[in-house]
């Protein structure tokens, strides 16, 4: 009798184990497939407009922050056909679009390389001060200079002529405040895609290049609508 109880208990310990062998089995089946799931969907892909949400201290806006449709520019100060936009076509954007909350305009502080870093930086330091955008317009205008372009007299410059308090902005400059923020703009900006400036995203399309007013406007409108 006691013989038949123990192989009993000895029957239900070894069901019991196979039990847990199979769960264990089972789960690790599902932990597999569920990696080798999220290796085939590939890294979350980056945009560049969720970044500057995420870390707002890094990108500056203006326009309708509510609206849906936005841009994203990404510039670098040495790029000549930056300026031509700035100089352009942005003031016609401007005028028709972020003037009157039609859209949300992004701007992502942004350098090529090492050349141009400072003045991005200066641009941030100026943004302290609430005159990014005067700023930045400058700063394009000063390319034509070659003794003011890209140096620190240029910088404080422009700075001086928008009436900024020097004392705060030099010292900005001197730290080198925002060259890290710039640095990790320029990676994210890269592993979203950009290889070129200027570089625009309306939304989830990206715009390499330049383009006339007319371009942007057919581009906005068809979103708008």
């Amino acid at each position: 009798m006691a013989k038949r109880t123990k192989q009993k208990r000895q029957a239900a310990n070894r069901e019991t184990n196979w039990l847990l062998i199979g769960g264990i089995i089972a789960v690790g089946v599902i932990v597999l497939f569920a990696l080798l799931f999220l290796s085939l969907q590939g890294p979350e892909k980056i945009t560049l407009l969720g970044y500057c949400e995420d870390n707002p201290d890094r990108c500056v806006t203006r326009g309708n922050k509510d609206s849906d449709v936005v841009v994203v520019e990404v510039s670098d100060y040495g790029c000549s056909h930056c300026r031509d936009f700035h100089a352009e076509t942005l003031p016609l954007l401007k005028q028709q679009y972020i003037d009157t909350d039609e859209i949300y305009w992004v701007v992502m502080p942004y350098a090529l390389s090492a050349t141009t870093l400072p003045a991005s930086n200066a641009a941030m330091c100026a943004n302290e001060q609430g005159a990014f955008f005067e700023y930045s317009d400058a700063l394009f205008e000063q390319q034509s200079n070659a003794t003011l372009a890209l140096t620190r007299a240029g910088f404080e410059q422009a700075a001086e002529s928008l009436g900024l308090d020097m004392d705060a902005f030099s010292q900005c400059l001197s730290d080198g405040r925002y060259n890290s923020v710039v640095s990790e703009n320029a990676d994210t900006a890269r592993t979203a895609g950009v290889s070129a400036t200027p570089t625009f995203f309306l939304n989830d399309s990206m715009l390499e290049g330049a383009y006339p007013f007319a371009i942007f406007q057919q581009r906005l409108d068809a979103l708008l609508n």
